[in-house]
């Protein structure tokens, strides 16, 4: 084979080579982050007992703050708010940038606790939900001490509950109309994934992977974090190339039926953190269903539930997020789409 020939192969082998790798597309740190989210300020889509402030609101308030390096949102822990009224303070911020696939790396020091509280980590297409689908990869309510993790879609849309992951099947089928829109969600089993026991062992990382064929969602503890979105030179380089293959099997796992049409099902989505209270999740479930909160006398979960968040500032002291950094990996054409591989130099 001629020298020329050798280029022309290697050039003709090297885009399918590079396709097959992420790059870091996006990075979010305390010192960039209120700068590349909004913060969301409408009625609460879940009809929680929340107002959601602005920024300025919340800096001079102290519910979000950026020092020692890690990101902070939190909500009111200082003042009552009557049944009938706004409801507690909180934040809810949505990326300015919207994604459709790739890697998404949290690396988490504290969730939310308490009665009352409905924290979620997620993203969702915001230009015509469901259309374009929602994906929940942290949420869970009151003192629950495991991670659910779900999938929302409009249509017909069921998973396999075949795939090979920790967790355990709540649903498999991800149609909002199932359930008054429970989706396919799946509950994590790893040691201290979510709540106080999260916060007690230190935190951890939180990778969810989603292409065209399946969603998968990972929680490691902060002591067994893979090293290609743990060290230094890779977490931090925009050299990485994390490859999830080479990771533990997932704590959740969306492949099936669904998921040949998963790139109708999900796109351009933004992503959100919020905390909210109550509403029809945190409300519904407040004293039952395995909660310890403790209901009023003569009162629903939901009644209870407004009556404990609005009378009880300092059961909200630790109803925060605190994460070091959000990382979005994206393949490599993609993320270099419309750039070409220049032919120059010597082989």
């Amino acid at each position: 084979m001629s020298h020329l020939a050798s280029t022309w192969g290697l050039l003709l082998l090297l885009p399918l080579v590079l396709s097959q790798q992420y790059e870091l597309t996006q990075t979010y740190t305390a010192q960039n982050f209120f700068d590349e989210f909004r913060f969301y300020t409408g009625p609460d889509p879940t009809d929680g007992f929340v107002q959601y402030v602005p920024l300025e609101t919340a800096a001079h308030n102290r519910l979000v703050g950026n020092e020692s390096g890690l990101i902070y949102l939190g909500v009111d822990s200082t003042n009552v708010y009557p049944a009938g009224g706004p409801g507690r303070p909180s934040v809810r911020l949505e990326s300015k940038s919207t994604f459709t696939e790739g890697l998404f790396v949290l690396d988490l020091t504290h969730i939310p606790t308490g009665c009352g509280i409905w924290p979620a980590f997620w993203t969702v297409g915001l230009g015509d939900w469901p259309v374009d689908g929602e994906i929940d990869i942290i949420e869970n309510v009151n003192d629950a001490i495991h991670n659910n993790a779900a999938l929302h879609a409009a249509g017909e849309c069921g998973v396999s509950n075949a795939t090979d992951q920790t967790g355990s099947w709540k649903s498999t089928d991800c149609n909002i109309e199932h359930d008054k829109n429970q989706g396919c969600g799946t509950e994590f089993s790893e040691p201290y994934n979510f709540g106080e026991g999260f916060n007690r062992n230190g935190g951890g990382v939180y990778a969810m992977e989603w292409t065209s064929s399946a969603i998968n969602i990972w929680f490691f503890p902060s002591n067994a974090v893979p090293e290609s979105i743990s060290s230094p030179e890779s977490f931090y380089s925009s050299h990485s190339h994390p490859d999830p293959s080479t990771f533990n099997r997932p704590s959740a796992s969306f492949a099936g039926d669904c998921s040949s049409s998963f790139t109708d099902k999900f796109f351009n989505h933004t992503i959100v953190f919020d905390t909210t209270f109550c509403g029809g999740w945190a409300g519904g479930t407040f004293g039952n269903e395995g909660s310890q909160c403790q209901r009023s006398a003569y009162a629903t979960s939901s009644e209870s539930c407004v009556d404990f968040v609005g009378s009880n500032p300092e059961a909200f002291s630790e109803a925060y997020w605190a994460f070091k950094s959000l990382r979005v990996w994206q393949k490599y054409v993609q993320a270099r789409a419309g750039n070409p591989i220049s032919t120059s130099g010597d082989f």
